[in-house]
């Protein structure tokens, strides 16, 4: 009995959870009750604030005692506060809890119960709206070519790889994707893990320059912008954002609410749905 508990505590390596805020006074505190919560017992916890005004700083002062490292300072934005998060950390691994996120139950328990030969692990994800939650599984990992295929909330991923490739600043919305996209060319081990991870707001959609961004950093990334015809399928791609931006101004919303939930609900990626009575339909 005893040696099998002495194993399990060789088996906890220690886990840098980073959270990044910004005026997050209304979402902070659930996610940082998520962290300190989890019953899993290694865990060195950092928050980088950018600075916040609106009490955000006092929540996790709150906390201080539960939290390992925390500053709040101002930041080159998310990618910048991410990095400052990966120089401080100490653990083996670095998962990325921002403000808002939380983690699905006590999932670090279940997930470091012994050694992991993988450097990249990642799994499912809870995605909240308004008319219920769903659990996702991520896409398959061959899609890291051009898209990607989990979300940066359920992933751990070794200290080592993040001190020693940060993220670039240069892209605003997509650097996590160039991390992994990077890390999967050179074949870094990667490992699905079939749990729900993190649940994180579904409804917060981009903004349609953020869209614009993101798919001219995705094709930067890959290099289609150096393949013949991508500046026609970018301008395609815009147009039938702006078409639908335009639709939707003459549809109810409530049928638009609708017409996406039955969207999402189709998707074959679905693990589970629950779902909340809507009197709005």
């Amino acid at each position: 009995m005893y040696s099998s508990i002495f194993m399990n505590i060789l088996h906890q390596p220690l886990i840098s959870v980073v959270t990044v805020s910004y005026n997050a006074v209304s979402t902070i505190e659930e996610t940082i009750c998520s962290v300190i919560n989890q019953t899993y017992s290694n865990i060195e916890y950092i928050i980088i604030d950018g600075g916040s005004t609106d009490g955000t700083v006092d929540i996790i002062k709150k906390y201080a005692d539960k939290i390992a490292y925390w500053v709040s300072e101002p930041d080159k934005g998310i990618y910048d506060a991410m990095n400052k998060g990966i120089d401080v950390a100490t653990g083996e691994w670095i998962n990325f809890m921002n403000s808002g996120d939380t983690f699905c139950n006590n999932v670090l328990s279940e997930i470091f119960v012994a050694e992991k030969s993988a450097d990249i692990l990642y799994g499912d994800a809870m995605l909240k709206y308004s008319w219920g939650d769903i659990v996702v599984a991520p896409e398959q990992l061959d899609k890291l070519t051009y898209m990607m295929p989990f979300c940066h909330q359920a992933t751990f991923v070794r200290a080592f790889l993040l001190k020693k490739h940060p993220f670039d600043l240069c892209f605003k919305i997509a650097a996590d994707f160039h991390f992994f996209y990077t890390m999967y060319q050179k074949d870094v081990k990667f490992e699905y893990l079939p749990l729900c991870i993190a649940r994180y707001e579904g409804e917060t959609g981009l903004s349609a320059l953020n869209y614009k961004t993101l798919y001219k950093e995705f094709a930067v990334i890959v290099g289609k912008d150096k393949v013949k015809g991508w500046p026609l399928n970018y301008t395609m791609f815009c147009g039938k954002h702006y078409f639908r931006q335009f639709i939707k101004k003459f549809i109810p919303f409530p049928i638009l609410k609708m017409h996406r939930q039955k969207r999402l609900l189709q998707n074959p990626l679905i693990k589970k749905s629950f779902l909340k009575e809507d009197k709005s339909f």
